[in-house]
């Protein structure tokens, strides 16, 4: 005959299991990033939720040491706002000189102005290279509610 007390405690385990996996989903959460405000490179193709009022910030590796730089190609149709863009480099070490040929952050900060869906395109290149095929090339789907 088995020990009801055993049996209690293997059915009490059973149902902590069950909640523990209940409340650990095994597949990823949604990054908190295509809500949010900010973008980057790694959101390259993705829709990007906005409400009226939101700001929205796309943040790019560059190097403008190089010549290259990101440009916004795509014409804006009134849904954002956008400010100027900006370019951010790492500080120096404390003590130390600044350095040359670091690469930074390129900065576009955009408020959602009224509902309605607008693509943003960035291309990184070199200005005076028109001909040129741009070396990088990325986009977001803005939908503003």
């Amino acid at each position: 005959m088995k020990n009801p007390f055993s049996a209690v405690c293997v059915a009490a385990l059973t149902m902590m299991v069950l909640i523990g996996c209940a409340s650990n989903p095994t597949e990823p959460e949604a990054p908190s990033l295509i809500y949010g405000t900010t973008a980057t490179e790694a959101l390259n193709g993705a829709d990007l939720p906005l409400e009226v009022g939101q700001q929205l910030e796309v943040r790019l590796q560059s190097n403008r040491s190089t010549g290259h730089q990101w440009m916004q190609t795509e014409p804006m149709r009134g849904m954002l706002r956008d400010a100027s863009p900006r370019y951010e480099i790492p500080p120096s070490p404390e003590g130390s000189e600044p350095r040359t040929g670091v690469g930074g952050t390129e900065i576009f900060s955009f408020v959602a102005a009224r509902p309605g869906v607008q693509v943003l395109i960035f291309e990184y290149r070199r200005s005076w290279e028109t001909s040129q095929e741009a070396t990088k090339r990325i986009y977001y789907r803005v939908v503003i509610h």
